[in-house]
Protein backbone atom coordinates (compact mmCIF):
# COMPACT_ATOMS: atom_id res chain seq x y z
CA UNK A 1 0.00 0.00 0.00
CA UNK A 2 2.85 2.36 0.82
CA UNK A 3 4.37 1.65 -2.60
CA UNK A 4 1.13 2.65 -4.36
CA UNK A 5 0.95 5.83 -2.30
CA UNK A 6 4.52 6.75 -3.27
CA UNK A 7 3.75 6.08 -6.94
CA UNK A 8 0.66 8.32 -6.84
CA UNK A 9 2.61 11.03 -5.01
CA UNK A 10 5.25 10.82 -7.73
CA UNK A 11 2.61 11.34 -10.45
CA UNK A 12 1.21 14.41 -8.69
CA UNK A 13 4.72 15.82 -8.21
CA UNK A 14 5.45 15.35 -11.93
CA UNK A 15 2.28 17.28 -12.81
CA UNK A 16 3.20 20.09 -10.41
CA UNK A 17 6.74 20.28 -11.84
CA UNK A 18 5.38 20.62 -15.38
CA UNK A 19 3.01 23.39 -14.33
CA UNK A 20 5.77 25.24 -12.50
CA UNK A 21 8.11 25.02 -15.48
CA UNK A 22 5.45 26.37 -17.86
CA UNK A 23 4.37 29.25 -15.58
CA UNK A 24 6.57 31.91 -17.10
CA UNK A 25 6.24 35.66 -17.33
CA UNK A 26 6.72 35.54 -21.10
CA UNK A 27 3.35 33.79 -21.40
CA UNK A 28 1.69 36.89 -19.94
CA UNK A 29 4.01 39.48 -21.48
CA UNK A 30 5.21 38.47 -24.94
CA UNK A 31 8.32 39.65 -26.73
CA UNK A 32 8.41 43.40 -27.21
CA UNK A 33 8.64 44.96 -30.67
CA UNK A 34 9.79 48.41 -31.74
CA UNK A 35 7.44 50.12 -34.22
CA UNK A 36 7.29 53.79 -35.26
CA UNK A 37 8.99 55.07 -32.09
CA UNK A 38 6.81 52.91 -29.82
CA UNK A 39 7.51 49.72 -27.95
CA UNK A 40 4.65 47.21 -28.24
CA UNK A 41 4.37 44.46 -25.61
CA UNK A 42 1.62 41.83 -26.03
CA UNK A 43 -0.35 41.00 -22.85
CA UNK A 44 -2.34 37.82 -22.24
CA UNK A 45 -4.42 36.19 -19.52
CA UNK A 46 -3.05 32.79 -18.53
CA UNK A 47 -5.13 30.25 -16.60
CA UNK A 48 -3.88 26.92 -15.29
CA UNK A 49 -6.37 24.24 -14.36
CA UNK A 50 -5.30 20.84 -13.16
CA UNK A 51 -6.30 18.09 -10.82
CA UNK A 52 -5.17 14.76 -9.60
CA UNK A 53 -6.31 11.94 -7.43
CA UNK A 54 -5.50 8.52 -6.18
CA UNK A 55 -7.02 5.73 -4.21
CA UNK A 56 -6.41 2.27 -2.90
CA UNK A 57 -8.37 -0.46 -1.26
CA UNK A 58 -9.08 -4.14 -0.80
CA UNK A 59 -11.25 -6.22 -3.08
CA UNK A 60 -12.01 -9.78 -4.08
CA UNK A 61 -9.09 -11.83 -5.39
CA UNK A 62 -8.68 -13.36 -8.83
CA UNK A 63 -11.10 -15.96 -10.18
CA UNK A 64 -13.71 -15.24 -7.51
CA UNK A 65 -11.62 -16.79 -4.73
CA UNK A 66 -12.04 -16.03 -1.06
CA UNK A 67 -8.73 -14.21 -0.88
CA UNK A 68 -8.67 -10.45 -0.89
CA UNK A 69 -6.33 -8.44 -3.07
CA UNK A 70 -5.03 -4.94 -2.72
CA UNK A 71 -5.49 -2.49 -5.56
CA UNK A 72 -4.89 1.13 -6.22
CA UNK A 73 -4.79 3.73 -8.89
CA UNK A 74 -4.25 7.33 -9.57
CA UNK A 75 -4.20 9.90 -12.27
CA UNK A 76 -4.21 13.51 -13.12
CA UNK A 77 -4.50 15.99 -15.90
CA UNK A 78 -4.73 19.62 -16.68
CA UNK A 79 -4.81 22.37 -19.20
CA UNK A 80 -3.40 25.81 -19.82
CA UNK A 81 -5.46 28.56 -21.43
CA UNK A 82 -3.83 31.66 -22.89
CA UNK A 83 -6.13 34.47 -24.04
CA UNK A 84 -4.87 37.74 -25.55
CA UNK A 85 -5.96 40.80 -23.56
CA UNK A 86 -4.23 43.68 -25.30
CA UNK A 87 -0.91 45.35 -25.87
CA UNK A 88 1.13 47.73 -23.78
CA UNK A 89 2.10 50.71 -25.87
CA UNK A 90 5.21 52.37 -24.41
CA UNK A 91 6.43 55.75 -25.68
CA UNK A 92 8.75 58.38 -24.22
CA UNK A 93 5.71 60.21 -22.79
CA UNK A 94 3.30 57.52 -21.61
CA UNK A 95 2.50 53.86 -21.24
CA UNK A 96 -1.03 52.71 -21.99
CA UNK A 97 -2.90 49.44 -22.36
CA UNK A 98 -4.67 49.08 -25.70
CA UNK A 99 -7.32 46.37 -25.20
CA UNK A 100 -8.10 43.69 -27.75
CA UNK A 101 -11.81 43.10 -28.16
CA UNK A 102 -12.93 39.53 -28.77
CA UNK A 103 -15.79 40.23 -31.17
CA UNK A 104 -16.76 36.58 -31.41
CA UNK A 105 -17.35 36.46 -27.68
CA UNK A 106 -19.28 39.75 -27.69
CA UNK A 107 -21.54 38.65 -30.57
CA UNK A 108 -22.10 35.22 -29.02
CA UNK A 109 -23.06 36.77 -25.68
CA UNK A 110 -25.41 39.20 -27.42
CA UNK A 111 -27.16 36.46 -29.40
CA UNK A 112 -27.50 34.37 -26.24
CA UNK A 113 -28.98 37.29 -24.31
CA UNK A 114 -31.51 38.02 -27.07
CA UNK A 115 -32.45 34.32 -27.21
CA UNK A 116 -33.01 34.15 -23.45
CA UNK A 117 -35.05 37.37 -23.54
CA UNK A 118 -37.25 36.01 -26.35
CA UNK A 119 -37.78 32.69 -24.53
CA UNK A 120 -38.72 34.43 -21.26
CA UNK A 121 -41.04 36.81 -23.10
CA UNK A 122 -42.81 33.86 -24.73
CA UNK A 123 -43.20 32.03 -21.41
CA UNK A 124 -44.61 35.07 -19.61
CA UNK A 125 -47.02 35.89 -22.46
CA UNK A 126 -48.46 32.36 -22.36
CA UNK A 127 -49.14 32.64 -18.63
CA UNK A 128 -51.55 35.57 -19.14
Amino acid sequence: MEEISRSNESIVNQILDRVRSSARVDLVYGESREMHGKTIIPVALVAYIFGGGSGSGLGPGHNGGTETAMGGGGGGGGTVRVQPVGVLEVTDYETRLVPIFDWTRIVTASITAVGIWMALRTVFRRRR
